[in-house]
């Protein structure tokens, strides 16, 4: 219990790994659910809608990095003024940016329908997931800046709660994919207006003239570093779906969404450990045993996922999402080593960002590491087989790539 007390890496990252985690859990189970309510042709459609998503949460993870990071600084000597006026200038910029780029998305949407195969409307409707993504990160960002983890734990509790609730009701009165995809939005709005009175030290304080741009040279580099790790872990659904039919994307969703899990549940490591690292990087103390307990979580957490998931695939499956995606099981092991590599890849990336040592070399190489992973899927999509390696494989040259050069290029 002391050691728990003193370690505030390791209490952080316990409180947001059972919360998280538990809304991770209840996450998976709207995607098993919607798996065995819709079936795999429909599931495959909602699996490539949820990995484009995963594109529009990108605002999500590079908004909540960056207003972590400031929170964070000014948490250091209780700044409530020019966190407010951080979160009301972010608010009001946020949401005209987050507009033009719905609309840009509704004009790039006649273009990707016929290569997708997916109704209009539909990818109307999901983007609309653009908006929510750009403004809740302003929330969830402030509650991790000050290290408040059962709130942004908890918080995420209540919206895949939400979400799993409301796209069960519409899907049972016969919206479909549609209900699916509504009750993921409605977890977004409702999980903004819950954190409100948790952060109510910001918003009820005195605004000073402190202005942050957005589109700084540091927020660029962060936004666009977030959004090639996205795509690094999201494309394989999406590239899939052109390759295969969509019965086999259907199955292949189902193993990509088991692997991610290795993914989603080490992210609460690194959600705690930023903050962490940034005020003792702004405080100039040491922060090398931060990534190294951080990393040894997360080892700890990776190796146990891929052990179970080499000796148990079939097991896993039908538990989860039922005998018709048993086909693929046997593929689970490289995917949950791929997920593994882009968890540590995760890990490091966001300790470089809380130490100011993210530069434009560093984006490059993601955008060459992305490139490859590309190329590589393809070249070999003969079969989904030759297709999950290359995946794999991929992700292994992105992570050791990137370790390396980033070491050696470090500010």
């Amino acid at each position: 219990m002391n050691f728990i007390k003193k370690n505030e890496l390791f209490k952080g990252s316990l409180i947001l790994f059972i919360l998280i985690n538990l809304g991770n859990l209840i996450n998976y189970l709207y995607q098993v659910v919607m798996a065995r309510m819709l079936g795999p042709s429909d599931y495959g459609v909602l699996s490539v809608l949820i990995s484009l998503t995963y594109i529009f949460t990108i605002p999500t993870l590079a908004i909540q990095t960056a207003v972590s990071k400031k929170i964070a600084i000014f948490n250091v000597k209780k700044e409530y003024n020019k966190m407010n006026g951080l979160f009301f200038s972010f608010l009001k910029k946020l949401f005209v940016f987050s507009i033009i780029i719905f609309i840009i998305f509704v004009i790039l949407s006649f273009f990707i329908v016929k290569p997708l195969n997916i109704s209009f409307w539909l990818l109307i409707l999901t983007g609309t997931l653009i908006i929510t993504s750009f403004i809740y990160p302003l929330a969830s960002g402030s509650l991790q800046g000050m290290k408040k983890f059962s709130a942004l734990g908890w918080n995420t509790v209540i919206i895949f709660s939400i979400k799993i609730l409301a796209a069960i009701i519409l899907v049972i009165f016969g919206f479909k994919i549609y209900g699916a995809i509504l009750g993921f939005i409605l977890g977004i709005i409702l999980g903004f207006i819950l954190v409100l009175p948790y952060i109510k030290e910001i918003i009820n304080a005195k605004a000073d003239s402190y202005g942050t741009k957005i589109f700084n040279k540091e927020n660029l580099l962060i936004f666009s570093g977030m959004l090639i790790f996205v795509f690094i872990y999201s494309i394989d659904v999406i590239l899939a779906r052109v390759f295969f039919p969509s019965e086999i994307v259907g199955k292949y969703a189902v193993i990509s969404t088991i692997g991610k899990m290795i993914l989603f549940y080490t992210m609460s490591i690194g959600t705690a450990m930023f903050p962490i690292s940034a005020e003792k990087h702004y405080a100039k103390a040491k922060t090398s045993g931060i990534i190294k307990k951080a990393s040894l979580y997360v080892f700890i957490l990776c190796a146990v996922a891929v052990i179970l998931f080499i000796i148990f695939p079939e097991l896993i499956v039908k538990l989860l999402f039922g005998r018709q995606y048993l086909e693929t099981a046997k593929l689970l092991p490289y995917l949950g080593i791929a997920f593994s590599f882009i968890a540590f890849f995760n890990i490091l990336i966001l300790y470089r960002i809380s130490k100011d040592e993210f530069n434009l070399l560093h984006l490059l190489l993601l955008i060459l590491f992305l490139a490859i992973e590309i190329i590589l899927l393809f070249l070999f999509n003969t079969n989904i087989k030759q297709f999950t390696l290359a995946f794999m494989f991929s992700t292994i040259i992105t992570f050791i790539g990137s370790f390396i050069l980033i070491r050696k290029w470090k500010k």
